[in-house]
């Protein structure tokens, strides 16, 4: 089970939004749900600068990365899936959505909004819908062991990030504690039938269509996770940092060439350095023990991570915010988002 450090469970907006009045109904390892009273209907997503690589969230916070996730998630929302049924409500300065939710500007303009959007109170699907366009990641073993990834079954001979001849479906179970755990398609079909096929075809189109609208940027977006409503919509992030993997055609090229990874434009300097930084039990958290006291312990009090290596982290959400929307994460929110700025 995650354990959030103390140090970086609480932020000046999460103290903010509940000196408001507004409920903390769910703290994950990055996001917040809010409720709102007076409105059931309706809940704040907000995301915090918090960072977790296997399953361990860390002590310490990478800045703006927050901002980056809700603007990413809004821009494909309203920008490139308008026509896809979603959760969300209001963002940023948009009277118009703020007030159709029932809100005073004047409360809205108390809200972090940077780091929020208001959305609709949804049921969420009980599976994480993961898609692949090129064979990496998790299911990587599986592949080098007998050619398939949850019950997929891919070409002999692919390298680590080869393009598939198509995207693959690889879901998991959202676990309560502990790890989501694959399910392999038949599975998946067996215990969801006719509604879950159509979520999963859903989400595939979509994933099709952000792969092709980022190809013509040079960005590759390897594989990504979305997060679905019983009742069809697309829920929480999307095609994030967090959410997704990304990288570029030429680092691909050069990766697959030379036999190693890619750069990906996420926390994967933190992975990085997570894997190798030694403790008390060996090097690596990636062998350490979610559900061990101890090790939970000593992530959240001793480890530390260093500067380097958040700021590498920074660097590359603040590049492929850019890459994707074509500005800077600022000018995103003052001429897309509407933010009034607050210096």
């Amino acid at each position: 089970m995650s354990r959030i450090p103390e140090k970086v469970a609480e932020s000046s907006f999460s103290r903010k939004l509940i000196k408001l009045g507004y409920i903390l109904l769910y703290r994950g390892k990055v996001g917040e749900l809010y409720e709102i009273p007076g409105k059931p209907d309706q809940l704040l997503m907000m995301r915090s600068d918090r960072l977790s690589i296997f399953d361990f969230v860390l002590p310490c916070l990478v800045q703006g990365k927050g901002e980056v996730l809700i603007a990413l998630t809004h821009f494909w929302l309203t920008q490139v899936f308008q026509d896809i049924p979603n959760h969300l409500l209001a963002w940023g300065w948009n009277v118009g959505r703020w007030k159709a939710a029932g809100w005073n500007m004047k409360d809205v303009a108390e809200l972090p909004l940077e780091r929020i959007l208001l959305v609709k109170r949804c049921k969420i699907w009980k599976y994480e819908m993961i898609f692949r366009a090129h064979i990496g990641g998790s299911v990587w073993k599986d592949y080098l062991k007998d050619g398939t990834a949850c019950g997929n079954i891919l070409p002999s001979g692919l390298s680590k990030w080869q393009k598939l001849p198509r995207p693959i479906f690889t879901p998991t179970t959202k676990a309560e504690e502990g790890h989501d755990l694959p399910v392999t398609i038949q599975r998946y079909a067996e215990l969801t039938g006719f509604e879950g096929g159509r979520l999963a075809s859903m989400d595939l189109a979509i994933y099709q269509r952000a792969y092709e609208y980022a190809a013509k940027r040079g960005i590759l977006i390897l594989d990504t996770k979305f997060e679905n409503t019983f009742d069809g919509k697309v829920a929480d992030e999307v095609l994030t940092p967090d959410s997704s993997r990304f990288t570029t055609y030429e680092g691909l090229a050069a990766a697959i060439q030379e036999g190693r990874d890619p750069i990906f434009y996420d926390k994967e300097p933190v992975r990085i350095w997570g894997r190798e930084v030694g403790t008390p039990w060996g090097v690596g958290l990636q062998n350490l023990d979610t559900e061990n006291e101890e090790h939970l312990a000593y992530v959240a009090e001793s480890l530390q991570v260093p500067n380097e290596v958040i700021y590498d982290t920074k660097d590359r959400y603040d590049i492929i915010v850019a890459m994707i929307t074509g500005k800077v994460l600022r000018k995103y929110q003052a001429e897309d988002m509407k933010i009034p700025s607050r210096s």
